[in-house]
């Protein structure tokens, strides 16, 4: 009877390495050539990504308990950890949400998987730059916080830049319909925010009601 294949160790380490290190390296240097790879190459890894958004959301907790106490912003005491990971979460699931429901009325090509593998591999320079400055806020005094400062707007800008390359890349938009369809995001995660509040605000005010009539039948015939 023959043996079931064994599990290639090194084979999945060379694909860790590509989809982890080598591909993100080779999308900052080349990112017309790497966002079209992912479309029309299959490659980069929805894996990876999701390994990216969890390193996000790690950082975002470690950034709010584990800053060096001269550039501590919120007390660890008072941080509600789900809460950090849930927002970190949030932001890029609506942003990929906002934008795929745009692309459907644009006729741009990107689908769901593409856009959030963009948006992922765009942060990819914020999650080390967030790292850096983790590791420089126990090292520098507060007269040098501009240089954290910085590198916190560098990975914004490099998200930005990276972001926008992609999804002209993988929607098959010129300049200008990548700037129209990047305005139509904004207004559309507005409007699903907005939706989403509307629907808490909703539910609050059911259960608030039923709570009250609930009380209100207990008090009269219990």
């Amino acid at each position: 009877m023959q043996k079931a294949s064994s599990f290639d160790l090194k084979k999945w380490l060379d694909r860790v390495v590509e989809e982890g290190i080598r591909f993100p390296l080779y999308m900052m240097g080349k990112p017309f050539k790497a966002f079209s790879d992912i479309k029309y190459e299959g490659r980069g890894s929805v894996p990876a990504c999701v390994v990216f958004m969890l390193m996000l959301m790690l950082l975002s907790i470690m950034r709010q308990s584990y800053t060096g106490a001269v550039f501590v912003e919120v007390e660890p005491r008072y941080m509600n950890i789900w809460m950090v990971m849930m927002g970190a979460l949030a932001q890029t699931v609506l942003l990929v949400a906002a934008n795929w429901s745009v692309s459907v009325l644009t006729n741009g090509s990107g689908s769901a998987r593409e856009i959030f593998m963009v948006a992922m591999y765009a942060q990819y320079p914020y999650i080390w730059l967030s790292a850096l400055y983790l590791a420089l806020s126990h090292v520098l005094s507060l007269n040098e916080a501009a240089l954290l400062n910085f590198c916190l707007a560098l990975g914004l800008v490099c998200t930005l830049f990276y972001g926008f390359i992609g999804l002209v890349s993988v929607h098959g938009f010129g300049f200008f319909q990548g700037i129209a369809s990047v305005v139509l995001t904004i207004i559309a995660l507005v409007i699903i925010i907005f939706i989403i509040l509307l629907l808490v605000m909703m539910v609050s005010e059911l259960g608030a009601f039923l709570s009250t009539v609930w009380e209100e039948i207990v008090l009269h015939y219990f």
